[in-house]
């Protein structure tokens, strides 16, 4: 009994002791617990900052000066949880390429270009003033330099690269730009040699026409390797790789059927010598895939990379920002034959202006290695038995079938529609036809290409006799089976 009434007291002792909550006073309210929402962004999030590094020096990019990211489902009040790949830092605007307000892309042509966010890269009298060499310089050649002995009991070989891929399906084209590599290569037989490569501006892509379903992905990739024995291959790794794969890249300025192979092989040809280069690597690497619509100012992807400390790449404590990258698809052009514009009578786009146009020049454009405009149109497309007919018997229905093969052939060689038709002009202009078979193919009547060529041109139809536009087809024998673009 006395142990129990002992218990009991202990026990209200201690309910006595415990804290009473706050209670307001006058003129305080209570604090409300913070609401949770299911769903971002919530009301008042913050903008999602752009993905960025430390900075060593105060001369490195400050990512406040990008553009605020456009409203959306991922431009606002995401929260960074945990970071998978301590190299790169990637943010996508899928509204630069596929919005409602953006200018409509198809049927034109765009091509993709990709632009240092490093100020110094635009400052101009800065550089000049020579400032920017007084600041603390990223790279020490002799922290990572190694004795005469090290070289002598083994070689090393320290090799970082950053890679931008794009494929892009309708057109198929496939592009691989190296953006940043450094090297290190130490051993007995060669001594020691640096590298460092940086580019700043360049073009990813020619010109390519953008269809109702373009779609592009993106693929940003930093490759990493340290290497004890000696292969030769790190020295220089984008200038040797980016050199060799342009003697395989097309000479045409516009992605056609015939160039878009070339592409291939030396985008692939670059991918596979990576790979080879390093065959014990640490790979990160980010995929962004997205439709192509509409064109903007704003960049679709930015990029941040940072590399590690060349003594040790698996240690991610020990990184230095390396530099950002701007991913933007190029101010459209209604033409690759002209850069001259007329504007739409009705008021809503551009057209080409074919005035001073030369169509020679059109049938001397490139569309593949050693392959021009000319040489598709009379040899690739086996015209030439229809070609003699229409000149010895000009006959409406016959040049209605030759100016249709040869614009349709165009068109899914990767010309848009005005282009399609300056090329069906050049050729009926040219020294394949004879008078009274030229001036049948360039009647407005004759077919849809030289319908639009009038209205591009501002030809008056109205005096001649209107005839049924309309797409023929030709049934033959089977006579003239291609596999190439222009059969039916």
């Amino acid at each position: 009994m006395k142990y129990a009434l002992t218990a009991s007291l202990l026990v209200l002792a201690a309910c006595a002791t415990q804290t009473e909550p706050a209670t307001p006073t006058s003129g305080e309210t209570k604090a409300e617990p913070e609401p949770y929402y299911s769903e971002y962004p919530y009301p008042g999030a913050p903008p999602s900052p752009v993905p960025s590094r430390p900075r060593s020096t105060p001369d490195d990019f400050d990512p406040s000066d990008l553009p605020a990211p456009a409203a959306g489902y991922g431009a606002s009040g995401s929260k960074v949880t945990k970071d998978f790949l301590p190299y790169i830092d990637i943010a996508i605007d899928e509204d630069a390429a596929n919005s409602n307000w953006g200018i409509p892309l198809e049927d034109l042509y765009t091509r993709i270009r990709i632009v240092t966010l490093d100020p110094q890269a635009r400052d101009i009298e800065g550089t000049a003033s020579g400032k920017y060499t007084e600041a603390p310089a990223q790279r020490n050649y002799k922290e990572e330099s190694r004795g005469w002995l090290s070289r002598m009991m083994g070689s090393k070989e320290v090799s970082r690269a950053l890679l931008a891929e794009f494929e892009i399906k309708k057109p198929d084209v496939k592009a691989t730009e190296a953006l940043f590599s450094a090297s290190f290569s130490s051993n007995r037989e060669q001594g020691e040699s640096w590298s460092t490569d940086q580019s700043l501006a360049l073009y990813a892509t020619p010109y390519f026409k953008i269809s109702s379903n373009t779609t592009l992905t993106a693929k940003l990739r930093m490759q990493l390797s340290d290497e004890r024995e000696s292969s030769g291959a790190s020295a220089n790794v984008m200038a040797s790789l980016t050199n060799a794969a342009s003697l395989l890249a097309p000479a045409s300025s516009l992605v056609t059927y015939f160039s878009a192979p070339s592409m291939m092989e030396a985008s692939n040809f670059l991918d596979n010598s990576v790979s080879t280069l390093f065959g014990r690597s640490i790979t990160e690497q980010t995929v962004s895939t997205m439709a192509i619509k509409s064109w903007s100012d704003r960049p679709i992807l930015v990029v941040y990379a940072a590399m590690p400390d060349p003594k040790d790449i698996r240690d991610t404590s020990n990184r230095e920002m390396l530099g950002g990258w701007a991913i933007y698809l190029d101010a459209p052009i209604v033409s690759v034959f002209t850069s001259a514009t007329q504007p739409d009578p009705e008021g809503y786009e551009e057209w080409p202006d074919y005035r001073g146009v030369v169509g020679a020049d059109i049938l001397a454009f490139k569309i593949g290695e050693e392959l021009t405009v000319y040489d598709y149109i009379f040899s690739r497309l086996d015209l030439f038995d229809r070609i003699s007919s229409l000149n010895d018997f000009p006959e409406p229905d016959l040049a209605r079938l030759l100016c249709t093969r040869i614009e349709r052939g165009l068109s899914e060689l990767g010309f848009n529609a005005a282009d399609s038709s300056a090329g069906v002009w050049a050729a009926a202009t040219s020294d394949q036809f004879s008078a009274a078979a030229s001036e049948l193919l360039l009647k407005p009547s004759t077919c849809v290409a030289m319908q639009r060529w009038a209205e591009l041109n501002g030809i008056d139809t109205s005096a001649e006799t209107t005839e049924t536009i309309y797409e023929y087809e030709y049934e033959g024998d089977g006579a003239g089976e291609f596999d190439e673009p222009g059969e039916y």
